[in-house]
C-alpha cells in the first residue's frame, strides 16, 4: 500500500474543542455535521469516492484523506471518537449480502485499527438494517467480538430516523466505550 497523505484538520473557530474526532468513511460529511455543533473538532477524515470528496472539500474547507487502508496508523492523530458509517454493501438486502466474506465488509477491520492507533475513547459507527441478519447474525458478532478484543464495551441499536426527521429510514448503531473508561459501566 502507499504512503496516502494524511489531510489537516480544520482549526476549531472558537476556543479548544469539547472533543475531537475522526470521520471514516466521511461521504459528504454527516457525522461532522453531526458533531461540531456539539464542540467537536474533527482531526482527520478518510473517503474515496471522489464526488463525495469534492462535496465534503466544498463543505468544510478541506479534503479528506483517501483510502483508509493506505493510511498507516502511525500517521494518525489521537482523537477521543472514531465515527463511520463503513461500507454496507455486502450487508444490504440489495446483492449477493456477503458479509464479512467480502472485501468491502472486511473494512470494517479498518475502523478497529484507526480506533486502537488513535487511542479513541469512544466509536460511533451505522450501517444498514440488514447486518443484524446477514449470515445469520455471525456478521454482527463478528464485528462487535473484534470491538470487544480492540477494548470496546459496545452496545447495538436498531433507529428509525422518523424519530427526528420525516423520513422512515432504519439504521444500525454500534457505540462503544473504550472499557477502561467510567462511561463503558
Amino acid at each position: 500500500a502507499s504512503q496516502a497523505a494524511v489531510a489537516p484538520a480544520a482549526a476549531a473557530s472558537s476556543g479548544a474543542a469539547a472533543f475531537t474526532f475522526a470521520e471514516l468513511f466521511a461521504g459528504v460529511g454527516g457525522f461532522r455535521l453531526g458533531l461540531e455543533p456539539l464542540g467537536g473538532r474533527c482531526v482527520f477524515a478518510s473517503e474515496i469516492d471522489p464526488h463525495a470528496c469534492a462535496t465534503y472539500e466544498r463543505n468544510f474547507g478541506e479534503a479528506p484523506s483517501g483510502d483508509i487502508t493506505e493510511i498507516p496508523s502511525e500517521a494518525l492523530p489521537p482523537c477521543d471518537i472514531v465515527t463511520g458509517g463503513f461500507p454496507c454493501q455486502s450487508f444490504s438486502r440489495s446483492g449477493a449480502q456477503g458479509g464479512l466474506a467480502d472485501a468491502r465488509g472486511t473494512l470494517f477491520y479498518d475502523v478497529v485499527r484507526v480506533a486502537t492507533a488513535c487511542n479513541a475513547k469512544a466509536l460511533m459507527l451505522e450501517n444498514v438494517p440488514n447486518l443484524l441478519r446477514v449470515d445469520n447474525g455471525h456478521a454482527l458478532h463478528i464485528i462487535a467480538g473484534a470491538l470487544t478484543a480492540a477494548g470496546y464495551h459496545v452496545r447495538i441499536q436498531l433507529l428509525n430516523a422518523a424519530a427526528v426527521a420525516p423520513q422512515h429510514r432504519e439504521r444500525v448503531f454500534i457505540v462503544g466505550f473504550r472499557s477502561d473508561l467510567r462511561a463503558a459501566a
